[in-house]
């Protein structure tokens, strides 16, 4: 069986997760990363392969960027097994969303799982995950996934996810990031930029219309002066952090057998 991988990881973190979970089932893998860019072509991925999707979780969804790169892969009940990572607050209907994309464009959804990582935009919310107990579940979700895939799959039923239909209107705060005054100019926020947000002559600023709060900026700066910054940002954080510093633990499901 072949193994390919498709991600959106602005800052490297699902790719870790997807890379890790794929590596447990097999040491050949194949790679789509979709972050900066899509296909310009339909990609059918054969029945006998196996498609592994990871996202991070934007407001509770699919990164809209995400959604239309994903839908460019094709299946013809090919397996796929969907992931999303978030930060610690919750997945809400993102593992729903891309488990119905996927089920949309011909792929037979076997397993999907939700994983913590470290906030995006908040970083003391889920900071150092995943940790070493992430990974232990994520071996746990590798292996009850490549049970499925060594059994009959004809009399699997639809996996079951937890979600809303229609999915929920992403909210938005209001906070982007900006360069602080270490900045050297040196342009690879905005090489890396997904939507290029980050003007070239000043890579400073950014184009809050185009922003969508990924993070990559901050994550790429050589010189770690990239972040979040101002009063409605120190606002936000103290209400965020204490709302969401609790452990939250990765969720698994399974498709079952009739």
């Amino acid at each position: 069986m072949k193994i390919s991988t498709l991600y959106f990881s602005a800052t490297y973190t699902t790719h870790r997760i997807v890379g890790h979970v794929a590596k447990r089932i097999s040491d050949e893998v194949a790679e789509y990363d979709i972050t900066n860019v899509g296909p310009k072509d339909e990609i059918v991925v054969p029945k006998e392969d196996l498609l592994i999707v990871g996202i991070p979780v934007y407001a509770g969804r699919v990164p809209a960027l995400a959604v239309e790169r994903i839908r460019k892969f094709k299946g013809e009940g090919t397996p796929a097994i969907a992931i999303a990572v978030y930060g610690n607050r919750d997945f809400d209907d993102a593992l729903l969303e891309l488990s119905d994309i996927l089920a949309e464009n011909g792929f037979q959804v076997i397993s999907a799982g939700a994983f913590i990582a470290q906030h995006s935009i908040f970083p003391k919310v889920g900071a150092h995950r995943p940790d070493s107990d992430d990974y232990l579940q994520m071996n746990v979700f590798a292996d009850e996934s490549n049970k499925i895939l060594n059994k009959n799959r004809e009399k699997l039923l639809p996996i079951h996810v937890p979600g809303n239909r229609p999915y929920k209107v992403p909210g938005s705060i209001p906070v982007y990031p900006s360069g602080t005054s270490g900045c050297k100019e040196c342009g690879k926020c905005a090489e890396l930029c997904p939507v290029g947000a980050i003007p070239k002559e000043e890579p400073k600023k950014v184009d809050e219309e185009k922003c969508i709060k990924c993070g990559r900026c901050v994550v790429v700066c050589p010189t770690r002066s990239r972040e979040f910054k101002g009063m409605a940002y120190t606002m936000a954080s103290i209400k965020f952090n204490m709302a969401y510093k609790d452990r939250r633990e990765p969720e698994m499901f399974f498709a079952r057998y009739n």
